[in-house]
This record gives C-alpha cells, sequence and structure tokens, in this order.
C-alpha cells in the first residue's frame, strides 16, 4: 500500500501506525487517510497495532474547512451526503468494530469529534497530558455521523455521554483516565514507550489466543449469553489444537515439575494447585 496521509512501522510483533498530516491537525474524513487507515486497520498480518498522531494533534476529527465548501463527503443532495458517510468515515468505525487486531491509541494530543471517535473505537488508549478530548459535533449544527453516538456510551456510560455529546465540552487527560476513555495518563516523552510496552507484551502472547480474544471481547458487547457462551466453546475447542497451546503447557508442565523438586512436591499451580499456593 503506498502511503500519503500515514506512516507504518513495524517493531517486535507489533506496528506503529502515525497519522502523518499535521498541516490539517491529521483529519480523517479525506478518502486517502481512510483507505490508508482501514488497510492498516484490517490487514491481518498485523496482530497489535499503535495509533498515534503526528504533530500538536492527535486528530482533529472531520474537514471542517471540507463541510463549509460543500467538498468530498460533504458535497451533494442530503441522500449522496448519507450515502458518502456510509461509504467513507462509517467504514472506519465498522472496521475498527470488526477487527480482531488489537488496537492501541496513543493519544499525543487533542482529539476531536471523529478524532476522539477514533480513540472510542480502539481497544486500549494511553494518553499524553497533552491530550484532550471534545465531541464537538453538536457546535457544528450536527450529529456524529460516524457512529460516535453508540461508541460514546459505551465507553463512559450513558448519562456522562449525554452530558459530553450535548454540551461539546472538553475532557483533560486526567479526567479521561476517571471517565475510563483512557486507561492510563504519562507525560509526553513517555508516551510511545509506554504504548510499546503494552503492545510488546500483547504481542508476547500466543497469537491465535491474542486474536480469539480479542473476537470474544468485542463480541460480548452485544451478543446474548447462550450465543456468546456457544461462540467462546467453538474458540475454545480450535484453540486447544493449537501448537503454541501445547507449547505452552509442555512449559508450565515443566516449571512445575522444577518447583516441585525445590519445595518436595505440590499440586501444580492454577485451578486447585492455585488456591493452595
Amino acid at each position: 500500500m503506498s502511503r500519503r496521509h500515514t506512516r507504518l512501522e513495524e517493531a517486535s510483533g507489533y506496528h506503529i501506525l502515525t497519522l502523518a498530516r499535521p498541516d490539517t491537525r491529521n483529519t480523517i474524513t479525506d478518502p486517502e487517510m481512510l483507505d490508508e487507515l482501514i488497510g492498516t486497520i484490517d490487514d491481518p498480518e498485523i496482530d497489535v497495532l499503535i495509533i498515534t498522531g503526528e504533530g500538536p494533534a492527535f486528530s482533529a476529527g472531520g474537514d471542517v474547512k471540507g463541510m463549509a465548501e460543500r467538498k468530498g463527503m460533504f458535497a451533494g443532495t442530503p441522500f449522496q451526503i448519507s450515502e458518502a458517510y456510509i461509504a467513507t468515515i462509517q467504514r472506519l468505525t465498522r472496521t475498527l468494530a470488526a477487527t480482531d487486531t488489537v488496537t492501541i491509541a496513543a493519544v499525543n494530543g487533542p482529539a476531536v469529534g471523529a478524532g476522539f471517535d477514533l480513540v472510542l473505537g480502539c481497544d486500549l488508549r494511553i494518553g499524553s497530558t497533552r491530550a484532550w478530548f471534545a465531541h464537538t459535533f453538536i457546535d457544528l449544527g450536527i450529529i456524529p455521523g460516524d457512529g460516535g453516538a453508540w461508541l460514546l456510551p459505551r465507553v463512559v456510560g450513558w448519562q456522562r455521554a449525554t452530558e459530553l455529546a450535548l454540551t461539546a465540552r472538553r475532557v483533560g487527560s486526567t479526567e479521561a483516565v476517571g471517565l475510563d476513555i483512557l486507561l492510563e495518563e504519562v507525560e509526553p516523552d513517555q508516551l510511545i514507550p509506554k504504548a510499546s510496552t503494552l503492545a510488546a507484551e500483547i504481542a508476547s502472547k500466543p497469537r491465535h489466543s491474542v486474536r480469539a480474544t480479542k473476537r470474544l471481547l468485542r463480541h460480548a458487547r452485544d451478543m446474548g449469553l447462550d450465543g456468546f457462551l456457544d461462540l467462546s466453546a467453538s474458540l475454545q475447542a480450535i484453540s486447544h489444537e493449537e501448537p503454541a497451546h501445547r507449547e505452552a503447557l509442555d512449559r508450565y508442565l515443566s516449571e512445575w515439575e522444577s518447583r516441585k523438586a525445590g519445595r518436595g512436591g505440590s499440586a501444580p499451580l492454577g485451578d486447585e494447585g492455585a488456591r493452595r499456593e
């Protein structure tokens, strides 16, 4: 994939995708930007992906100038605009919701409007002390057409989402941790190292387990218990046949034998044995 609006770096078991349009504060409604974002998130070879922004902003969301000039996805009749939203920015929301790739937002600065929703769509979110968030759609006389009104209540709860959506107020990084928008806030120079440490830890786990667990977690939001348990049983059966599962068992039992020899014998750690340790 050729890249003009993003930059992709490969690290040890994970990748870092940087929104690289600081001149636009990394707006994400440009079709090429969306194609690069979606194509990377949807890449089956990428298991853990950090998303961050270049420059002072994470993402300003939609191109307000393009809205004012009625260009691109904002052009045409109401029907044409509706179809454009479905074909562009909503593709990003659907891709984030459907991917088995673990996504980590490393929020380096303001995340506004659809940029805030990009953060909310990620599985894990770490922010710099320079990060802040705002659902600013209402100030522009529009609504979250990208699906943000579905994402926000699932992260912060119904009442707080209503307040943030109807006031468009700014949430700083410290408050964002309290609202579960962020997992953690760190100093700016520690943002990528912190996100990388988390990404590397996840990437060190058996690949099939990471992707299957991510799949379970995303279905848990909306699936009934019976269907969810059936899915869990199926994915577990597949996991039991993976070579990495057998390797993990062999390693675990080998470590237990070593510990047993040093203690004069005890039950394996795990299940009843773990509770007796």
